[in-house]
């Protein structure tokens, strides 16, 4: 029997799907690229904010349309059934099995027997094996859920309090991958900064990692900003695989609007932490996200968000304009900011971006840089530096007189940018 896979919303859904697919393929099931080809189809679903919920109803009723010509069975699993079962249930009757945030063993068990389950979630699983795909990367999940109550957001009341995976575990996980040819592993969790084992903390995982043997980088993705400490920044400095690349989500930079969100207001101990990771590392990549658009957001509350842009310079940035999400403190919160006021606050913040993010850029041709070889053929290749976060950052463009293949690690001369992406030649 044939299984197809679809993975919308976050890294840690493909972190989920991934053990899924290997799960399935150990008890005779295999796994198909094209859902055509499947006699059951798995779509793990994301509930965070309306555009996600959208994109997961949308996919959702393509594959209910397709089942009028086929007769497949549908599972859908994920955030969206922990929050929506019931109007779920209630509104598309085709889907054979809904679950929430459960095991990989309970989508499995789904897959044989259809039936419906929604409790506490589960939202992080033991290592018993991963299908291994073409990327280079790969997300490795360390832990989920949330203990932090931010006002906008719905994950605590999604996938519960933060739940960890033990550091053993984790490195079963990591060599295994490395073994099976992987050359960057990303970790992620809703907030890495609040990982522990017992006693251990983000600092003794991230040393353990480091000791694991072999080629290849390791990226953090989601450090709170209160977590992001002296002893993490030291480590970071001094490591053999991890990445200088801090991925550091603000939300926003006016002491007003981020006590609104249930945020440090503190924005003076953001700046220094940003200048003690900068004078720290030299060439350390500093990333973050900014949401426009939070209720109460004021023309003067705005300016000092794209102030504080300027002023700190990051080297990647993601904005998304603020979802108002029923179950959150947020919904209640008045004055809400126009749809329209928002876009063109959003509008202005990446274009503030573009302009910091092109001059970055520039100064970068010229110098010889590590990539990872992402694709291509025929002598031209796309990869991506230290720099880029797969999936989410930009890459770089370059051409070789010599074949290569994906995960291949090369040196590059950057020749050209554009805002996001470089240009060069493989030395």
């Amino acid at each position: 029997m044939k299984v197809w896979i679809d993975v919308l919303g976050c890294p840690k859904n493909e972190a989920d799907s991934s053990v899924v697919a290997e799960l399935l393929t150990k008890i005779g099931y295999e796994i198909v690229n094209d859902l055509e080809d499947a006699d059951v189809a798995i779509v793990n679903t994301c509930g965070f904010i309306a555009a996600a919920k959208e994109e997961s109803i949308n996919e959702i009723f393509s594959v209910v349309k397709y089942k009028q010509d086929k007769p497949i069975k549908l599972i859908v699993h994920g955030c969206l059934v922990q929050r929506y079962m019931h109007e779920l249930r209630d509104g598309i009757p085709e889907v054979d099995a809904l679950l929430g945030v459960v095991s990989p063993e309970k989508v499995v068990e789904a897959v044989r027997k259809s039936y419906d389950f929604v409790g506490t979630p589960q939202p992080v699983y033991k290592f018993s094996g991963r299908k291994i795909n073409d990327e280079p990367y790969v997300y490795v999940k360390v832990g989920d859920g949330c203990n932090r109550h931010c006002a906008f957001c719905a994950i605590p009341s999604i996938k519960g309090t933060l739940k960890n995976r033990s550091i053993e575990d984790i490195l079963n996980e990591i060599k295994f991958l490395i073994k099976n040819g992987k050359r960057e592993i990303v970790l992620v969790s809703q907030d890495l900064t609040q990982y522990h084992d017992g006693s251990k903390d983000l600092v003794d995982l991230v040393r353990a990692i480091d000791n694991v043997e072999g080629n290849f980088w390791v990226r953090l993705l989601y450090l709170y900003p209160d977590g992001v400490t002296d002893e993490l920044i030291e480590f970071v400095k001094h490591s053999r695989h991890f990445l200088h690349y801090f991925d550091i989500p603000i939300q926003h930079a006016s002491p007003k609007i981020l006590e609104k969100m249930r945020r440090n207001p503190d924005v003076k101990r953001l700046k220094t932490m940003f200048s003690k990771i900068r004078g720290s590392i030299e060439d350390a990549i500093l990333r973050t996200t900014v949401m426009i658009g939070f209720p109460g957001e004021t023309d003067e509350e705005f300016k000092k968000l794209v102030e504080f842009m300027r002023e700190i310079e990051f080297d990647r940035l993601g904005a998304f304009i603020y979802s108002n999400e029923e179950g959150t403190a947020a919904y209640s919160i008045e004055p809400k900011v126009s749809k329209a006021v928002a876009r063109k606050r959003y509008n202005q913040v990446m274009k503030v971006q573009e302009k910091i993010s092109l001059e970055k850029n520039k100064n970068r041709i010229g110098k010889v840089m590590d990539v990872i070889v992402e694709d291509g053929k025929d002598g031209i290749y796309l990869g991506r530096t230290y720099m880029d976060a797969p999936e989410i950052d930009g890459y770089v463009h370059f051409t070789s007189s010599k074949s290569l293949k994906s995960g291949d690690m090369i040196k590059v001369k950057v020749e050209d940018c554009e805002f996001y992406d470089l240009e060069g030649v493989a030395l």
